[in-house]
């Protein structure tokens, strides 16, 4: 898998927890995972990068949308 099949994989999955109402629109996880449906993952910060690792990929995991890294590979 390349880096922009990653990216758009990521980016169908996050969808996907928004449209099911997954992220509190009050956490900067909402706002985050916005950023990536539009901008891709690799438009992130290094903060939002952390946000995205301690609360999204966890998010993602439970619900089986979890692809993997780029950088496990």
């Amino acid at each position: 898998m390349d880096l922009n099949d990653f990216d758009t994989q990521l980016q169908k999955n996050i969808q996907t927890l928004l449209q099911k109402n997954q992220f509190d629109p009050d956490s900067p996880a909402f706002g985050i995972a916005h950023q990536v449906v539009r901008q891709g993952i690799r438009s992130l910060s290094w903060k939002q990068s952390f946000v995205y690792l301690e609360q999204m990929e966890p998010l993602l995991r439970r619900h089986g949308l979890y692809i993997g890294r780029e950088w496990d590979r």
